[in-house]
């Protein structure tokens, strides 16, 4: 135990017996193989489960080590997954995962001996970071932590935490990161949080089918077909519908029902990197709308109007 911190801090740390154990409940006594550690000036009680612990009784009793001794409580973990890990550095709660990792925020230290990810350097945001800003956005998200971003996006907390590590390799003002634990506050001007984000977002259309024939199923209005549902615009041409990759295998789309090069298509099918819930769903959201609009289609003046007109009404 003092050997593995004092490797990983580079620091004299001093752990003693802690003796006044009266202070807590005797089932905590049991529980746990108390010491006193002391880092420093800094001291802190070092918490040993004695036996397999949950997730949820460890936040609790360390919290409650914590008020009944009026010091911090560093857990000390031999036996633990980086999903246990990742909940306890949302949650800014000490600990030293023996052999891989120590988390003191209370001195401001974070170490990993047996790093499994970093900040990676990111060339180019992905689709499910940009849905997530996205949904920032519309829904205004106040100090969403990664847990309740996976909640609300239906993705696993794996992911979510691959998409705060983009955003803070973007440095999108968006995330805060206090002491490890990060989350998301959208602008309250939504306008000027767009205006803020068009440096890193993408168009998120993948590729484009032109089709003979409108493929089974039915699909949300995409591109300039969803701005004229959205606005006064008249498509005039013809519909363009947005489909996912996890979605194109059951629309049933082979070969032989491409259009050859020259001639008008029944429709356009674009295949798009992410789908945010909106509306009635009849088109995509509006903002991945202007995203997936290229520049020369945004000179045409009619169109333009029309965006203006869609955000004002949708958006803002």
């Amino acid at each position: 135990m003092k050997e593995y911190i004092e490797k990983i801090l580079h620091q004299n740390v001093q752990i003693i017996p802690y003796t006044d154990m009266e202070q807590l409940p005797l089932s905590y006594r049991s529980g746990y193989d108390v010491k006193l550690m002391t880092v420093g000036h800094h001291k802190a009680l070092l918490a040993a489960p004695t036996e397999k612990t949950s997730l949820t009784v460890l936040r609790k009793q360390q919290h409650q080590m914590m008020v009944y001794t009026g010091l911090p409580c560093v857990l000390y973990l031999t036996d633990m997954n980086y999903y246990t890990r990742d909940a306890l550095l949302d949650e800014g709660l000490p600990f030293v995962w023996e052999g891989h990792q120590i988390y003191l925020p209370f001195i401001g230290t974070l170490l990993d001996d047996h790093p499994r990810r970093g900040v990676a350097t990111c060339a180019q945001i992905s689709y499910l970071t940009q849905k997530l800003l996205l949904t920032a956005l519309y829904q205004g998200w106040q100090k969403v932590t990664v847990t309740k971003a996976a909640k609300n996006l239906e993705v696993s907390k794996t992911s979510i935490t691959r998409c705060f590590d983009e955003l803070e390799a973007f440095q999108v003002p968006y995330l805060t990161v206090r002491s490890r634990a990060r989350t998301i506050t959208a602008d309250v001007d939504k306008k000027a949080m767009w205006a803020k984000l068009q440096g890193i977002l993408r168009n998120p259309v993948i590729t484009s089918y032109a089709l003979k024939e409108l493929p089974r199923g039915s699909f949300p209005l995409s591109g300039l077909t969803a701005l004229a549902h959205y606005s006064m615009l008249d498509d005039g041409g013809f519909p363009e519908y947005a489909i996912t990759k996890k979605d194109l295998s059951a629309a049933g789309i082979s070969n032989d029902m491409f259009m050859p090069a020259g001639e008008d298509p029944a429709c356009i099918i674009q295949k798009i990197g992410y789908q945010i819930p909106f509306g009635n769903g009849e088109a995509v959201d509006p903002l991945t709308v202007v995203l997936s609009i290229s520049e020369e289609e945004k000179s045409d003046p009619r169109v333009s109007m029309a965006i203006d007109e869609m955000l004002e009404a949708y958006v803002w």
